[in-house]
Parts: C-alpha cells; sequence; structure tokens
C-alpha cells in the first residue's frame, strides 16, 4: 500500500478534530443544528490552519446520509466519497488553474441542476482570491441569488484581495494560527499513535518551526521521523531543521544581561561551527526577549509565551536582575538590528555588533525612582562639620636686638596719588586757523578710534573763519558715527577758533554705500546665474544626466 504522508492520514473528519479553531467549529455547528445555513462561506487564514479541512467536514455534515447534523458519521457512503473526493455533489475548483470567465460561466450553467445523491450541491472553490475580474463579475448575480439547493465555500490565504463585492456576498470566517503549545499537543498526539518516541523540548521546536501551520508542522515532522527513525532526539531535529539551539540561545540571552561580551562571541563562535542562519538566530533572540519582557511584566502570563515550564525555569534568573524597561530596550535594540540585517552584505558583522552594543547597554533607572534615590544618598553622606572660627592669638612679646634698635625708622607711606584731569586747554583767540589746520587740530583732540574714522572717511569741504561756519562731509556708511560725534566736534571747533562755532554734516554725493554696494553686485550675480542656467546648453546636459543644477556660491536672500 503507498505511504500516506502524515498530513493527509491525519486530515480532520469531524468538527472535534479541528484544532484551534473552536470560534469557527461552534459556529458551524450551530448554524447547522439551527437550520441556519447560509449560500455562501469564505474562509480566510493562513496557509495549513484548517479551511480546505473545515470546508470538507461542512459538506460531509450538510450531505451525511444523518444530516443534516453537526456530527457527520463518516461511515455512510456520502461521508466516505467526500472524504476520497469523488462525490458528485461536492465539486472541489482550483481558483489558481480556473480563474477565467469561461471557467466561471460553465459553473454557472451547471449549478441549477439539483443534486444526484446528496442533498445539496457544494462548490468548494480554492485560493479564491486568483479569480480574474471578469470571473468575478461573471460570479455576483448567481452567488447573489443560487438555487436553495446550493452552498459555496471559498477559501483565500488573500482576503483583501477578493472583491468586496463577493465578500458582502459571503459569511466569512478567519482562521488563526495555532499557537506553539497547540500545535506541540498535537503533534504528541500523532507521535503517540504513531508510536514515535520524542520528548518535549523537540516537539516544541518542531512547532516553533512551523510558525503557527498544522501542515507545515506535520511535514516537519514526517521529515524528521524519516530522518531519525521511531525514536527522535533533540539533536536529530536539529540536524534535520537547522534550528537553533536553546541552550546556546539562553546562554547569549544571559552574557547579554550579565554584561559578558566576551561570553557573547565565544557562543557566536560556537553557533558558526553549526553553520547557524544568522537571521534565524536574530528572529529567536528576538522573540525570547519579547517573551521575557511579557513574563517580567507578569509571572503568570505563561500561556502567552512559547517556553515550556522548564525554559521558564531556566530563565529565571535573568527575570530576577533585569527590569522590564531594561528588556525591553534590549527587544528594541535587536529589532533595530534586524532591520539592518535585511540589507546588510555582512549580515555575520552586524549582528555580532548589535549584540556586543547590547551587552553595553547600561542599567536604566527608572524616573519615578530618583527621589527616593537621592533621599537615599543624601541619608548616607556625612555631613561636614563647620570650621570654628581661629583662636585670638596671644601677642608675644620678644626681645628686639640691639641692632633693630639703632635701626632708623621706616618712612611713613605716601600719601595716595589722586588723578587730577587737567584743566581743558584755554581758547586760541589769537591763533587763525586754516581748513587744513583746524581739522588737523581737531583730529588731534578726538579720540584715538573717531580720531582714525573721521581722518579716513571724512574731511573740511567749508570753512568761514569770520562767521565761524563749518561744514564736514563724511562718507554714506560713516553718517551714523559722524551724527553721534557732532557734538563733540562743534565744541573742539569752538575751542580751537574762540567764539561759538556753527557746524553742518553733509553726506557726500555720488558715492555709494557699501550695503548699496552689495546689494548690486548680490543682483548682478543673480541675474548672471539665471542667464547660464538658462542656457539652452546647460538644460541640455541636465536632461541627459538626469541631474539637478545647484549652486555653490552663497545662498542668496531675496
Amino acid at each position: 500500500m503507498t505511504y500516506l504522508v502524515l498530513a493527509r492520514k491525519w486530515r480532520p473528519q469531524t468538527f472535534d478534530q479541528i484544532r484551534g479553531q473552536s470560534h469557527i467549529v461552534r459556529a458551524l455547528k450551530n448554524a447547522i443544528a439551527g437550520g441556519r445555513i447560509a449560500h455562501a462561506y469564505i474562509f480566510t487564514g493562513t496557509r495549513g490552519v484548517g479551511k480546505t479541512s473545515a470546508a470538507r467536514v461542512f459538506a460531509k455534515a450538510l450531505n451525511c446520509q444523518e444530516g443534516p447534523t453537526p456530527a457527520p458519521c463518516n461511515h455512510c457512503e456520502a461521508c466516505l466519497s467526500i472524504a476520497e473526493g469523488r462525490h458528485p455533489d461536492v465539486l472541489e475548483i482550483d481558483g489558481a488553474s480556473n480563474n477565467s470567465v469561461d471557467d466561471i460561466r460553465r459553473l454557472r450553467d451547471i449549478v441549477r441542476y439539483a443534486p444526484s445523491q446528496g442533498k445539496y450541491r457544494i462548490y468548494i472553490i480554492d485560493e479564491v482570491h486568483m479569480l480574474s475580474g471578469g470571473a468575478f463579475n461573471a460570479l455576483l448575480k448567481t452567488l447573489e441569488e443560487p438555487p436553495p439547493h446550493v452552498v459555496f465555500i471559498f477559501a483565500t490565504t488573500d482576503p483583501h484581495k477578493v472583491p468586496v463585492t463577493i465578500l458582502s456576498r459571503c459569511q466569512q470566517f478567519d482562521f488563526k494560527r495555532l499557537t506553539s503549545k497547540e500545535l506541540s499537543g498535537l503533534l504528541g498526539d500523532i507521535c503517540h499513535s504513531e508510536a514515535i518516541e520524542i520528548d518535549d523540548k523537540s516537539l516544541m521546536a518542531i512547532a516553533r518551526e512551523a510558525e503557527g501551520s498544522v501542515r507545515d508542522s506535520q511535514s516537519l515532522l514526517d521529515q524528521v521521523i524519516s530522518y531519525a527513525g521511531q525514536k527522535v532526539t533533540y539533536q536529530d531535529v536539529m540536524d534535520v531543521l537547522g534550528v537553533v539551539d536553546r541552550e546556546l540561545l539562553f546562554s547569549v540571552a544571559r552574557d547579554i544581561t550579565g554584561h559578558n561580551g566576551a561570553g557573547v562571541l565565544e557562543r557566536l563562535g560556537e553557533a558558526e561551527e553549526f553553520g547557524f542562519d544568522v537571521k534565524r538566530f536574530a528572529l529567536d533572540l528576538q522573540d525570547l526577549f519579547r517573551d521575557l519582557a511579557v513574563l517580567r511584566t507578569s509571572r503568570e502570563s505563561v500561556n502567552l509565551v512559547d517556553l515550556t515550564a522548564e525554559e521558564i525555569a531556566e530563565v529565571r534568573d535573568i527575570l530576577d536582575k533585569c527590569s522590564w524597561e531594561e528588556l525591553h530596550a534590549l527587544f528594541d535594540m535587536i529589532s533595530a538590528g534586524l532591520e539592518k540585517l535585511r540589507s546588510a552584505s555582512r549580515p555575520g558583522v552586524v549582528f555580532e555588533m548589535t549584540l556586543l552594543k547590547m551587552t553595553r547597554m547600561p542599567s536604566l533607572i527608572n524616573l519615578s525612582e530618583i527621589p527616593q534615590r537621592a533621599a537615599a544618598l543624601a541619608a548616607r553622606t556625612p555631613q561636614v562639620a563647620a570650621c570654628p572660627p581661629p583662636a585670638a592669638v596671644a601677642p608675644s612679646v620678644a626681645v628686639t636686638p640691639r641692632a633693630e634698635i639703632a635701626r632708623p625708622p621706616a618712612p611713613a607711606p605716601a600719601a595716595q596719588e589722586v588723578a587730577v584731569e587737567p584743566p581743558p586747554p584755554e581758547p586760541q583767540k589769537d591763533v587763525v586757523h586754516t581748513s587744513e589746520t583746524l581739522w588737523a587740530e581737531i583730529l588731534k583732540r578726538l579720540g584715538p578710534l573717531s580720531s582714525a574714522t573721521f581722518r579716513e572717511h571724512a574731511k573740511i569741504v567749508h570753512w568761514d573763519a569770520g562767521k565761524r561756519a563749518l561744514a564736514i562731509e563724511v562718507e554714506p556708511d560713516h553718517r551714523p558715527t559722524a551724527e553721534n560725534a557732532e557734538e563733540e566736534l562743534g565744541r573742539i571747533a569752538s575751542e580751537l577758533s574762540g567764539g561759538k562755532v556753527s557746524l553742518s554734516l553733509t553726506v557726500a554725493s555720488g558715492s555709494e554705500s557699501t550695503a548699496d554696494r552689495k546689494r548690486r553686485e548680490t543682483d548682478l550675480e543673480r541675474k548672471n546665474w539665471q542667464e547660464a542656467i538658462s542656457s539652452p546648453v546647460v538644460r541640455k546636459v541636465q536632461a541627459l544626466l538626469g541631474g539637478e543644477i545647484q549652486n555653490r556660491a552663497e545662498n542668496y536672500k531675496k
């Protein structure tokens, strides 16, 4: 007899044999028992979680000789023929290979015929999302108003690819992934029935590798049994599936939380000897820190983690010495490292540096604990006593040598000299200044900064000694300086000429200020730049190279 793989041999034949989908099983049973059978259903979920198996069991329940019944007998001709795929009224269609409009039209033509043996004509369309748009449109009218003896059951892994017009005409049931513990229990029952000797640790490793898929877990178990025979060890599972040794994973986690970088490098060296997959190791480490954070939140959350009771006891030391915040920070760091691994040319080096960075993470302090820690530190710090004032020293009587007595006393310190400003010079009444001599004298009496400014940027343009009228011309940029010194200039000129001088300040005509000059130069450079980038030659080169013109010069402000 031809060997039947475990995935086919252990396919569910009744609703009670469907694992991990109790919400769907209950709904379908109640619908059958209450006579509320819809004309169209759509089963969604990832691969290998029981969508097609549930559709077949549902077809049995509707066409069983004792039915419709929530518990098909599996002994009548209808149940046996449906299980073997030869029942004339239960048609399974592959939507990936029968996805054209003509295929759906042929289906629509035969829908109106009454069932030949059973009570319902049942059409199971697998991977229904692969139908073309025209095929979906051809199915719409029949799906909305089918004959009373027809039931459509669609199965898909991508419900978002199914038009909403189809979804709205169906009752949708979402199949979920099974947890590792559920898969481990299922595989344990299979091994017990098949007389296979295997430990719980190996079953959990196979279940983790299946990632929630029942069919994948059964296929992996079949593969391991083919390699190891009737007695399966954990080493056999690692050899066949290439999974990471859990002991090595926990050792790396301990070295990270213990800030032992050398230990991490040593563990990675051991893993490389077995040719481990870097990305898979990183994923397993991420899952481990997630499980540790969940357990650190609540020790009663054992049902939410993929750890056995032995493994939880094994990592208890990590839970005791790490806070939730530290575990979460480590989880974030390994997640960031995974993002870098996806695009790294040398993932091993990136992963190694990520783990070393995790070992160097300092201990975290909760912000709410800072006041208490500060108070405790202040209580432990000894108070420094204030130094007492120095005691008064009694004057000591010393015998003065004779030579010092004969020495003449030191002269008394001179009185502190008080600096007195010299009186201002008297007005020069008898001196008649020309414009040159007057300007030279004014510059002498000005401060050094003002004198340098006026010497370079100002001059006398008119001087009438008889009327004492003085006109000084300054450059536009230095007009504010001249206006601030206007009073002082008038005072000095009056002292030099022997009478009050009428002073007027003028701005040099025809000269350009520095700001105006810079503005004019900027406008000219901007104009030249616009002309350059508007050149047809430049535009042609830009189009050929697909580049962008950038001005490396000073940015212009509008």
